[in-house]
């Protein structure tokens, strides 16, 4: 058995796996997975679950999309509910109810599902049921390491932040680039993802929390690619960030220009506050 230092009270790394929990009520069914021919027979075992929760900067959503988006990765899964949006989602005029997707991507290195969603849960008990019924099914097939991806105004400096119930499970990532979180008032995170990331640190340990450091007003790719340096170096599987590269060189093209406009037009306010003044 290893010999571990046990985390203190007060450091971040312990609080992670404090949650008190709330008993599950008798209510009709709060949600539905269904699942896709592929998930029916899927093998999760051993892979590495990565959650983007939306957050300043939607760095975690960009993220994932990306992962998406390069490795064309098969679905396996998706979750609707009562509980979600009452709103309507339009992708290529297409209009459909909020869900939440998963997806698995699998080669010679890693094994990853992808969780995809573009909205907040932000009700206490339907964020805990849905995540208890996500976790029992991941968990179930033995999808046991969980990653909670989100974004913060930390320090201003850029980088990402880690920390997990576990001190042991931090050195790989403090290896791979990853800074150590000491300390957060709140999670950064809706309450699905929060209690997703709580049950999977009570029942499996083995949970881990990355904030990227944010520019929180406008999307921030550049974080995006930050969490995915260290996340691949971590997990050992690649990517190309090519054209998320390309994204961030627009994006800060976006940004000096709309700082430009916003410094000429306050100057040419101050000019036009400018009146003659006389003495009489």
């Amino acid at each position: 058995m290893r010999n571990l230092r046990q985390p203190q009270r007060n450091d971040l790394n312990y609080r992670l796996g404090g949650l008190r929990w709330m008993r599950a009520s008798n209510k009709p069914e709060i949600a539905r997975i269904i699942l896709t021919d592929f998930g029916k027979s899927a093998d999760l075992s051993d892979a590495h679950v990565i959650d983007a929760t939306p957050s300043a900067g939607i760095a975690p959503s960009i993220a994932v999309s990306y992962l998406i988006e390069r490795f064309k990765p098969a679905k396996i899964a998706e979750i609707r509910s009562q509980y979600f949006p009452h709103v309507s989602l339009v992708s290529g005029g297409i209009a459909s109810r909020p869900k939440i997707e998963l997806y698995m991507h699998e080669d010679e290195r890693a094994k990853l599902i992808l969780i995809s969603r573009n909205f907040t849960v932000d009700d206490s008990e339907s964020g805990y049921l849905i995540a208890d019924m996500l976790h029992s099914f991941l968990a179930g097939r033995k999808a046991l390491n969980y990653y909670l991806l989100t974004g913060a105004r930390l320090t201003g400096e850029r980088g990402v932040y880690i920390a997990s119930a576990n001190l042991d499970d931090l050195k790989l990532f403090l290896k791979s680039g990853a800074k150590l979180l000491r300390s957060l008032e709140e999670i950064p995170a809706d309450k699905l993802s929060t209690y997703l990331m709580h049950l999977y640190s009570r029942r499996t340990g083995r949970a881990w929390l990355l904030v990227a450091e944010v520019v929180p007003y406008f999307p921030d790719p550049a974080a995006a690619r930050d969490l995915l340096e260290v996340l691949s170096k971590a997990l050992g599987f690649e990517v190309d960030l090519k054209k998320l590269e390309e994204e961030i060189e627009k994006q800060r093209a976006l940004v000096n220009e709309f700082r430009r406009d916003y410094e000429r037009m306050v100057q040419e306010r101050i000019k036009g506050d400018r009146r003659p003044l006389y003495i009489g």
